[in-house]
């Protein structure tokens, strides 16, 4: 049973994302219980999980987009920081 279950898991973390398993092919426990906690969500609807996956790393891409385009340039940044500025509580934080 676990075996299959680890398989399965395995499955749908290559098919869903981007990261792949580790040298001792297991995928990540983290990633695993994501996965198993959509497929729960989802009551197992692979079209609706795959279109969460996909959305997920979509955003995360764009974030990544940004981030690095922001932080190529002091000038950028500073605009960015006018344009989006945080509230006072997550300023301190940061």
């Amino acid at each position: 049973y676990k075996e299959t279950n680890q398989q399965v898991l395995k499955n749908l973390d290559e098919i869903f994302s981007t990261t792949s398993p580790s040298a001792n092919d297991e995928i990540g426990q983290e990633d695993a219980l994501n996965i198993k906690k959509a497929a729960i969500a989802l009551r197992g609807d692979l079209a609706l999980l795959k279109a969460n996956f996909e959305a997920n790393e979509l955003f995360f891409i764009s974030e990544d987009v940004i981030f690095k385009t922001y932080m190529s340039s002091p000038e950028l940044l500073l605009t960015y920081m006018k344009i989006n500025p945080l509230d006072q509580n997550t300023a301190e934080q940061q």
